[in-house]
């Protein structure tokens, strides 16, 4: 959908003032750090020489099944544990801003309302998974990053573009995959805290076991901040609060079955200001929200016949609650699929077919309060019959996905996607090229939502649907590597709040929203002591030859990490580039520009000892004065200390 949050309570208006387009600009900061890009990148391939002798890397969502990172014919990034501590990321947002194609926009503070586009698409056009999870809110269709610290998280996997044929509904843009938990198979246990700016105080711990064939770990973890005045007027302060816990078992089933468990639950609270006197800018006003979420998986997993047929039995839940005032809002979700996969060979080619059948049930309630009108309650059924087809012969990858998706609230609708890589191994390339559809079934506000003399929903609304083609080169340089990517996308009936009609709702766009762009990732491991990371992104979207809002033209981030091994201290920092980009200001209902401005942050730790280290991180090293929405006031410096030991 077109960024339409709602209009439909207090905390629907703080959304909803921030949705933007783009324009792009090169700023002297944005040449530097493209120019830092091109360093590295040019780095890569002039003094790179030695073969890289790593593991191949698996990624989980590159297919219907885990799959070497060389057989996935889609753009995938990766950003590990080491890296989201050492750059001091605290929200898994804040990490995402260092890939290509990652457009992320937080109105105001820490804990403020933070969306993700990944390609130029809409915010709710992402598909989130959490241990295999899909975390979105089923009330709102969105997910909140606002809410998801990064404390905790081994493993961030984006894979970009089309791909609900694999993965379902949502993913326009493009699939994040988070993973929790410790990645080491052996018991453990750390803790950390850490105090500083904004009177901000962030504590957690976790612990691993292992005992046979099984294992148990959980994480916990608490922070709070006094945050700012976000709507620079002078007022009070704006904070957050949030607690967030998970926990995991894992334990063979005998030689061929195995059995894993997750639970998450998030509990956040953020103060924000709206516009209480409806004239499109942010009054101070005591405004709070509370968030809570819980997400279960049970998950089955066997093989036989001799390891040609894997199966896959999983069950996931997820509830949502949101409360602004006398509003509340809650969502659940219910979950049931089962997958069956063949292996075979047939001489040189390895064949493997998925197929999966789904069940899934949602329920969305609101309430306003006693005898509010918007009191109401909804169910959607849907059901869905995919099959994932993947060849191997070589170095040459094939796959081909297709999906049939039934709903008892919605247009049926039926996706596919194929895909082809070739590995030119004399040149230590890869090329690769995918096409597919991606679907957005409109959300509950959009069909039944209502708010009295100001909006109402429209039941009559199609599915927003994208068709996207992908070209790139994954290059090898030893100990670096370079991804370029371009891509095409066209989205039809993109849903939109039409302000013309009295009361405004919820219509389908005639025309259709097109997307293009180039991404460039690459990283060098220079030495034992320094590695370099970099990205760019040029990305122009637009809806009948109007540009849309809240995608800048370029985005470009670039990062170096320092540690001598044996060595006590280390070093870690990253800047992240946003372009010059568009936002409407809802007070005249004019597009305005918002300029570019660039994110320095990352830390410096010293190790006391093997288990001890102590650390001092800071964002927004330069103090930039910047707007990521419009209306909303950035966030200035930070520096904070904090003090981390394992056992």
């Amino acid at each position: 959908m077109e960024d339409f949050s709602v209009v439909t309570t207090p905390l629907v208006r703080m959304r909803f003032a921030g949705f933007v387009t783009v324009e792009m600009i090169m700023t002297f900061k944005t040449i530097l750090l493209a120019t830092a890009v091109s360093f590295g990148v040019m780095a890569n391939i002039a003094f790179a020489q030695q073969e890289n002798q790593q593991e191949p890397q698996i990624i989980i969502i590159g297919s219907r099944n885990p799959i070497p990172l060389t057989e996935v014919t889609a753009a995938v990034s990766v950003i590990k544990a080491d890296d989201l501590q050492n750059l001091g990321d605290v929200f898994v947002a804040d990490a995402l801003r260092s890939l290509p194609g990652a457009a992320v926009n937080r109105s105001g503070p820490a804990g403020g309302l933070t969306q993700v586009r990944l390609r130029g698409s809409e915010a709710n056009h992402v598909l989130v998974l959490i241990d295999g999870i899909e975390a979105s809110n089923p009330f709102s269709g969105a997910f909140s990053f606002n809410a998801l610290p990064a404390e905790g998280v081994s493993r961030i996997e984006v894979l970009r573009g089309e791909q609900s044929a694999l993965w379902g509904p949502d993913a326009i843009g493009g699939v994040i995959n988070i993973v929790t938990g410790p990645d080491e198979t052996k018991g453990a246990a750390d803790a950390f805290a850490e105090y500083g700016s904004f009177d901000t105080f962030r504590t957690g711990a976790a612990a691993q076991t292992v005992f046979g064939k099984a294992r148990l770990f959980g994480n916990a973890s608490y922070a709070n901040s006094a945050g700012y005045d976000v709507s620079a007027t002078g007022g009070d302060k704006d904070g957050y609060d949030n607690f967030t816990a998970f926990s995991g078992f894992d334990t063979a089933l005998g030689s061929l079955a195995k059995l894993k468990t997750r639970a998450r639950y998030t509990r956040a609270h953020s103060e924000f200001d709206a516009d209480t006197d409806f004239d499109g800018r942010l009054n101070d006003a005591a405004r709070r929200l509370r968030q809570n979420q819980f997400d279960a998986l049970v998950e089955m997993s066997a093989q036989s016949l001799g390891g040609h047929l894997d199966h896959l039995l999983k069950s996931t839940y997820t509830t949502t609650q949101d409360v602004d005032g006398a509003s509340r809002s809650n969502g659940f979700r219910t979950q049931l699929s089962y997958q069956l996969t063949g292996n075979w060979d047939t001489g040189s080619l390895a064949h493997h077919l998925t197929l999966l059948g789904e069940g899934e049930r949602e329920i969305y309630k609101n309430n306003g309060g006693i005898g509010a009108l918007q009191n109401q309650k909804r169910r959607n059924t849907s059901y869905a019959l995919a099959a994932d087809y993947r060849l191997v012969g070589g170095a040459f990858v094939l796959n081909a996905s297709a999906r049939r998706d039934t709903h008892s609230l919605f247009t049926n609708a039926t996706i596919w996607r194929v895909g082809t890589s070739y590995a030119f191994t004399s040149l230590g390339g890869r090329l690769r090229a995918s096409a597919g559809q991606g679907i957005k079934n409109p959300g509950f506000f959009e069909l039944f939502g209502f708010f009295p003399s100001f909006f109402t929903g429209n039941s009559d609304l199609k599915a927003e649907r994208s068709t996207g083609f992908e070209l790139g080169w994954d290059q090898g340089f030893g100990d670096a590597s370079l991804s370029i990517s371009g891509y095409s996308s066209r989205l039809k009936d993109e849903i939109f709040t039409d302000f013309g009609a009295f009361p405004a709702t919820a219509r389908n766009r005639a025309g259709k929203s097109r997307r293009r762009g180039v991404e460039v990732e690459g990283n060098w491991t220079v030495s034992r002591a320094l590695r370099l990371t970099g990205s760019a992104t040029w990305q122009h979207t637009t809806q009948n030859t109007a540009r849309e809002i809240r995608r800048p033209k370029f985005l470009t981030s670039a990062a170096f990490h320092w540690q001598v091994p044996g060595q006590a201290i280390g070093i870690s920092l990253g800047a992240d580039h946003n372009g010059k980009m568009t936002d409407t200001d809802f007070g005249t209902f004019s597009t305005i520009s918002l300029k570019a401005y660039t994110l320095v942050h990352g830390t410096i730790h010293y190790d006391l000892s093997e288990n001890i280290q102590l650390y001092l991180r800071g964002e927004n090293l330069f103090d930039e004065n910047y707007n990521e929405v419009f209306g909303f006031a950035g966030q200035g410096r930070g520096i904070y200390g904090g003090v981390r030991a394992k056992f």
